[in-house]
């Protein structure tokens, strides 16, 4: 009998494979697919080639950006997953006169300079920030980096990307049963953005995860895989 399918998008610059922890529990029941977004130079050629991998998954896993990509390709009707998994995704990741609780502009176009000028430096701060709330782990996640010089314009691009994208654009009609972790002292996207996704989406769970910052994989693995589990047998 042949697997079901997990399709996985990781975090901006994060190794496609990062969020196979969470799901170690469903290895024998599942085949876990890593697409990588960061290959690709624009939208249009990175939803063709998910197109193109013609397999219907059984669920959908998006870490930040990833998950921000994840529901894009929902919405666009790509897919058709039972289960949606959000782990710390951005309703809308730059401030704007419709979302106060992001980030301002001004820190991230720094963000951004600081990055061009010198990634590896910039990603391995951003990797603390990211673990704030785990100090201790930070270089658990700093090791999951994926900057080469193959993709490196690639994540320029999607950084632009979350930039300008704000999912107020999509339409949540039929989203599948979904379930939405987030770190309450997630310093990258505000616990409140976790809180617009399950007011959008009508069949949803929200997970706040206290003393957990935007990993909560890695950071809160065992009450992840525990309520990952007890979300997709209910």
């Amino acid at each position: 009998m042949d697997k079901s399918i997990i399709l996985s998008l990781a975090g901006w610059a994060q190794k496609p494979s990062s969020l196979d922890p969470a799901f170690s529990s469903l290895s024998s029941s599942h085949k876990i697919i890593h697409f990588d977004y960061s290959q690709f130079s624009n939208v249009e050629d990175c939803f063709l080639a998910l197109k193109n991998l013609n397999i219907k998954p059984q669920i959908i896993a998006g870490w930040s950006l990833g998950g921000q990509i994840a529901m894009r390709i929902i919405a666009q009707k790509i897919f058709n997953p039972e289960f949606l998994i959000l782990f710390a995704a951005p309703f809308q990741f730059v401030k704007s006169p419709r979302i106060g609780a992001a980030m301002p502009e001004t820190s991230f176009d720094i963000f951004r300079e600081n990055f061009v000028k010198n990634s590896l430096a910039t990603l391995e701060k951003f990797s603390l920030l990211m673990m704030l709330k785990d100090a201790k782990r930070a270089k658990e996640l700093a090791d999951n980096l994926d900057l080469n010089d193959s993709n490196y314009n690639n994540l320029i691009f999607w950084l632009d990307e979350l930039k300008h994208f704000s999912c107020y654009d999509l339409d949540f009609t039929n989203f599948p049963k979904t379930l939405i972790f987030q770190g309450e002292g997630d310093m990258v996207v505000n616990v409140l953005q976790a809180k617009i996704f399950a007011e959008k989406i009508a069949d949803s769970q929200l997970k706040i995860l206290a003393n957990c910052g935007h990993c909560p994989h890695i950071s809160n693995l065992n009450q992840v895989q525990q309520t990952l589990d007890q979300f997709l047998s209910s």
